[in-house]
């Protein structure tokens, strides 16, 4: 079974498994496939987490069963981020399969009044994701919840965790498996919060788990656009230390480098500097009685960031610190055995827990939506590019096989260390090799949608008619000229001249326009800096690591958790499951979403013929 026919599509002329397109079609490798993890052995494991005996099932024969599910049975989980979009669909998925899992200890921070308890129940039991298990359990849905779930008050950006010497305890007993999901996502964060979240937040995630005494594997959640500034193919391979993407582009055009990137990138040297800045800028503030603003300090620790970032061969501060943290974790691992799994834009989900389910709005949503509300007539980006989205079932289900490939593969079947030096495997998973998404494809896509289903003004009701042509946007000075016109730029200008020559000129309401204009304008803009580096991405993810991970599962395994990326049909995705998805997840709006159990493509799935959109962004002036 392939990923894609978990939705059937019984009006089409061939089933929605085959919807693709020539370029894309791979055929399997005809080799038999070997069940996930046959190589285990009774073994003692050493090195600087303390020694521990860690017996594992020896039953290698033909008929052992292997499956995902059999290596999630009875195991005590760690998971980080679980407020997080990813790491909550984790969650269902692993409860969803395997039922039977002993415990989930979810580190999540306090926030304000609500403990760590406060929003295990608001946040992530509370939402519609956990409704199949609902229906599974019936009444008894809350007792099985609670019975799995344990929250452990804790903050990624302390030392230990700020963890109590109790669930310290208790984690460090008991734990087998790490799945580290947690991250600021923001791509301009200040240099020293980024660092302090990214970059040593991995680091203290790591020496968790090296206290953990029967650890099996730890996951750690990475991005496929730490590959920064590259160009062409990009392996997966963790970054080691000293690496500089920077170094790897002036080496291969044979031109030296600066003294400042000479010797690589030093992710210790990077901590220290931007936390030595932030005690700067600090000290300097109270000492002299500055008067500089809050909003003032941020931009100069937001500057730097950007700037190391750039200087080293990454686009922002968000993929620069999140690099940064796979040196540590290759730098310090010692013995941990450590998979990196690298999602490209992660998106609403394809089939599970249910289509187009989203938290949020992602990378991607923010151009899906402004379109629609027309305020964008197109966006700056690479014609012939690609834009690398993956929806959010699809990693959840490479992390969960990777754990179990991984897991067992820890104990090998000559009695021997594995070697602290072995690579880190690496899983990029992503659609820019495996099935590309032209930019110009998903804009046109973008555009046939909403001129189907236009979005509704939402004091007037009176539809929104997108531009009928839709652009890519070769600079992004010609997105911003073309935005600013559409937020009547000369309207805006002439009037504001008015009012400075002849103040009062100018009425509330034309005031009020002009405002909204702006600050419309500023947002769009903001988006296009933003985003211009990802819409314009030059490197492709290889993903032969993703390919063999699938060819390694069981047959069953291949139907319980697939990723058969190859076979996504973009438009169907897009039109009838994601942005309908969005538009109800995220947003609040009634639109029905592609269901995996419907039957036909009729009109209960079709869209309707307009509907009203809360807004994203300012109001349209």
């Amino acid at each position: 079974m392939c990923w894609c026919s978990a939705v059937r599509v019984m009006s089409l002329s061939v089933p929605a498994r085959f919807v693709v397109s020539a370029r894309t079609r791979h055929g399997r490798s005809p080799r038999s496939p070997r069940p996930v993890g046959t190589d285990k052995q009774r073994r003692v494991r050493s090195g600087n987490r303390e020694a521990s005996c860690r017996a594992a099932s020896v039953d290698v024969s033909p008929h052992a069963d292997t499956s995902v599910r059999s290596f999630l049975h009875d195991k005590t989980v760690v998971l980080t981020g679980s407020t997080g979009f990813l790491a909550k669909v984790f969650l269902e998925k692993l409860l969803w399969e395997q039922g039977d899992v002993r415990t989930v200890f979810l580190i999540i921070a306090p926030r304000g009044s609500q403990t760590a308890g406060d929003r295990l129940t608001k946040e992530i039991i509370a939402t519609p994701l956990f409704d199949r298990l609902r229906e599974r359990h019936g009444d008894g849905f809350h007792e099985f919840i609670y019975s799995k779930l344990i929250p452990v008050a804790g903050d990624l950006g302390v030392d230990d965790l700020g963890l109590t010497p109790t669930d310290l305890d208790a984690i460090t007993t008991n734990c087998e498996i790490v799945v580290h999901s947690a991250a600021t996502t923001t791509f301009n964060e200040r240099f020293d919060v980024a660092v302090n979240i990214n970059t040593l937040g991995a680091k203290r995630i790591l020496d968790l788990a090296k206290q953990c005494k029967n650890l099996k594997v730890m996951c750690h959640v990475s991005t496929a656009f730490v590959n920064g500034l590259r160009v062409g193919d990009a392996q997966e391979r963790a970054f080691q230390m000293g690496d500089s993407i920077v170094n790897e582009l002036q080496n291969g055009d044979d031109a030296s480098t600066s003294d400042d990137t000479s010797k690589g990138l030093d992710p210790y040297s990077e901590i220290a500097l931007a936390f030595e800045e932030a005690r700067r800028t600090d000290s300097h503030q109270q000492a002299s009685g500055s008067s500089t603003s809050e909003k003032e300090l941020n931009e100069r620790l937001i500057t730097l960031g950007t700037q190391r970032a750039k200087l080293f061969g990454w686009q922002d501060t968000y993929v620069f610190t999140k690099a940064m943290g796979e040196q540590l974790i290759s730098n310090e691992r010692n013995d941990v055995p450590v998979v990196i799994v690298r999602p490209s834009i992660v998106e609403g989900a394809f089939a599970e827990p249910f289509p187009g389910w989203i938290e949020g709005v992602r990378m991607a949503d923010p151009l899906i939506l402004a379109y629609g509300k027309g305020l964008i007539s197109g966006f700056v980006g690479d014609k012939k590019g690609v834009l690398d989205i993956v929806p959010v079932d699809a990693v959840v289900n490479v992390m969960l096989a990777s754990l179990a490939l991984e897991g067992n593969k820890s104990y090998d079947t000559t009695g021997n260390e594995a070697s602290e030096n072995a690579e880190i495997p690496v899983y990029h998973v992503g659609t820019s090799t495996l099935n590309p998404l032209n930019f110009l494809v998903f804009l046109e896509i973008v555009k046939d949608y909403f001129a189907q289903t236009p979005l509704k003004e939402k004091k007037s009701g009176a539809l929104i008619v997108p531009p009928r042509n839709i652009s890519v946007f070769k600079s992004r000075k010609l997105f911003e000229f073309d935005t600013w016109l559409r937020q009547d730029g000369v309207r805006v200008m002439g009037t504001s001249i008015l009012e400075k020559i002849k103040p009062g000129s100018i009425n509330s309401a034309d005031r009020r326009k002009n405002t909204i204009a702006r600050k419309t304008w500023d947002q769009l803009r903001g988006m296009g800096e933003l985003y211009e580096p990802y819409t314009t991405y030059a490197a492709r993810f290889s993903s032969t690591n993703v390919k063999q991970l699938r060819y390694e599962m069981s047959d069953e395994d291949r139907v319980a958790f697939p990723f058969e990326l190859e076979q996504l049909d973009w438009t169907e995705y897009l039109s009838t499951i994601h942005i309908p998805g969005l538009l109800k997840h995220a947003l609040r709006v009634g639109v029905p979403v592609k269901s995996s159990s419907d039957k036909s493509t009729s009109d209960k799935v079709k869209p309707p013929s307009s509907v009203e959109v809360m807004p994203i962004v300012t109001e349209k002036a």
